[in-house]
C-alpha cells in the first residue's frame, strides 16, 4: 500500500505530453480513424463476493451494443489494497496512447456490516483511489493506493480523469462528502479535483464544482466545448451540462430527466462517441433500482441533449458503473490475450 503525496505545480511545468494543443488534436483525430472496437471496464455489484473487482469486455465487430466479457466473465484485475474491493472503474488513456490507467473507488460494500446503511462509508471512507497502470493493456502494475482527497473528506467516490489541454495535465475529479470545513474546502457534498501527469504525484485537492450531483463524467466535444453527464436533477435521473470556456469555465444545463420513461432512476452514467459515425454518441445509465445494470441510450445531437433508448443491445452480465473507450485492433488483441 502506497499513498501518493500531493505535489507542487512545478512538476506540471514540463509535462510528459507537452505537445502543442493543435498538434495533439490532429494526432488524436488521425488515431480516431484507426479505432476498430471498444473496451469496457466495469464492476458487477456488491451482490457477489467478487463483484467489486475490475471486469473487462471488448466489443464485437466495432459494435458498441454487442460485447464479449474477458476471462470468461471473471475479474480481470483484483484489488488487495485498502478495502480490498473497487467500484466505478475508469480506463484513462494517455494522449499519445503510450500508457493506460485504471482508477477506481476504494470501497467494498459486500461484507460491510449494515451494507448501505453503514454511514461510515461516506464519513470515514477512503481518501484514496485504487490505481493500475499499463503500457500495452496486457500487463498491469498495481494495484496501489493514491491519496487524492483532503483529510476532511469522508469519501472518494467515482473517480474520473480527463486531459485538460489548458494545463497539459489530467484533471482528476471525484465525488466527496466533505465532513468539515478545512484545507480551503467547505463542508458538504462536492466534486473535488486535482491534477496529475502520471497518477503517482498529484496537486493539492481543491473544490471543483457544487450543485451538479454525483457520478460525474466529462467528455470533450468538437469545438472546444466539454459535456458533463451526472446523476442530478429531478427524479434521481441524469443531467447533461456543457462548458464552452474550458474545464474551469462555467457549466450550463443542457437537459435533465434523461432516461425518464425507460427507467425509474439512474446513476453511474458513462458516455462515449461512436467509432463509425462521428455524429453519434452513446450514453449508458445504470438502472440500479432494478438491479439490471446499464441501459444504453444514443443521440445524433449531443448539443441538444435529447437521448433515446437503444433498441437492440447485448451487454456483458451484470454491467455496472464503468467506462468505455475506443481501441485499435492491436489493443483489442492485447486485452483479449
Amino acid at each position: 500500500m502506497r499513498a501518493s503525496a500531493y505535489f507542487s505545480w512545478a512538476f506540471l511545468l514540463s509535462p510528459i505530453w507537452a505537445a502543442p494543443v493543435s498538434e495533439l488534436a490532429s494526432e488524436i483525430s488521425a488515431r480516431q480513424n484507426s479505432f476498430t472496437d471498444y473496451a469496457y471496464v466495469y464492476f458487477t455489484g456488491e451482490g457477489y463476493s467478487n463483484g467489486e473487482q475490475v471486469y473487462m469486455a471488448v466489443s464485437n465487430n466495432n459494435d458498441p451494443n454487442q460485447w464479449t466479457a474477458l476471462k470468461n466473465g471473471q475479474p480481470y484485475l483484483t484489488s488487495n489494497v485498502g478495502t480490498k474491493g473497487i467500484r466505478d472503474p475508469s480506463l484513462i488513456v494517455a494522449p499519445d496512447r503510450s500508457k493506460f490507467w485504471i482508477i477506481a473507488t476504494d470501497l467494498k460494500v459486500n461484507g460491510l456490516p449494515g451494507g448501505w446503511s453503514n454511514t461510515d462509508m461516506t464519513t470515514k471512507g477512503s481518501k484514496s483511489i485504487v490505481v493500475w497502470e499499463s503500457t500495452n493493456l496486457r500487463n498491469w502494475s498495481g494495484p496501489r493506493l493514491a491519496k487524492v482527497s483532503p483529510d476532511n473528506a469522508g469519501m472518494t467516490w467515482a473517480p474520473d480523469a480527463i486531459w485538460d489541454p489548458a494545463r497539459n495535465a489530467f484533471m482528476v475529479y471525484w465525488t466527496s462528502n466533505v465532513v468539515s470545513t478545512a484545507n480551503g474546502i467547505t463542508a458538504g457534498w462536492k466534486i473535488l479535483r486535482c491534477y496529475t501527469n502520471d497518477f503517482v504525484t498529484f496537486t493539492k485537492p481543491e473544490q471543483y464544482i457544487t450543485g451538479y450531483g454525483m457520478d460525474n463524467t466529462i467528455i470533450a466535444g468538437d469545438n472546444g466545448q466539454f459535456y458533463m453527464i451526472s446523476k442530478n436533477g429531478p427524479n434521481e435521473l441524469i443531467q447533461q451540462n456543457v462548458a464552452y470556456n474550458g474545464l474551469s469555465g462555467g457549466w450550463q444545463k443542457v437537459s435533465e430527466n434523461i432516461g425518464q420513461g425507460s427507467l425509474p432512476a439512474g446513476e453511474g452514467p458513462l458516455i462515449f462517441r461512436d467509432n463509425k459515425d462521428r455524429n453519434k454518441w452513446h450514453l449508458w445509465i445504470d438502472n440500479y433500482t432494478k438491479g439490471s445494470g446499464y441501459m444504453p441510450f444514443e443521440t445524433y445531437n449531443i448539443a441538444g441533449g435529447q437521448w433515446s433508448k437503444t433498441q437492440s443491445y447485448r451487454l456483458p452480465a451484470n454491467p455496472r458503473h464503468g467506462y468505455v473507450v475506443p481501441i485499435t485492433a492491436a489493443e483489442r488483441s492485447a486485452l483479449a490475450s
